[in-house]
């Protein structure tokens, strides 16, 4: 189960940090809010292209990091928690 979600330097995003609980989670807010940046955030920790103009402006790397928790009866993993972590730096020519 997808527990956090941590973003920074990433389009509109300084930094935040989303904790989710059990059961159903919902984004809502208002258009702009940042609810599609987030989504895509996920998508580049799993693996997504990364687009430099996704970098927040002024910044010189990005960060995603989701947190992933397993029960221990669960049949699929054995490890108690497992992250995976996206970064991003700007290359100096």
């Amino acid at each position: 189960m997808l527990v956090s979600l941590h973003v920074k330097n990433l389009a509109l995003i300084q930094e935040t940090e989303v904790e989710f609980g059990r059961g159903l989670n919902i984004l809502t807010g208002e258009t702009g809010a940042g609810k599609s940046i987030l989504i895509g955030s996920v998508n580049l920790a799993l693996g997504a292209r990364f687009d430099r103009e996704m970098l927040r402006q002024g910044a010189e790397s990005a960060l995603v990091e989701l947190m992933f928790t397993c029960c221990e009866e669960d049949r699929f993993c054995g490890r108690s928690c497992r992250s995976w972590r996206f970064l991003w730096r700007r290359r100096r020519c």
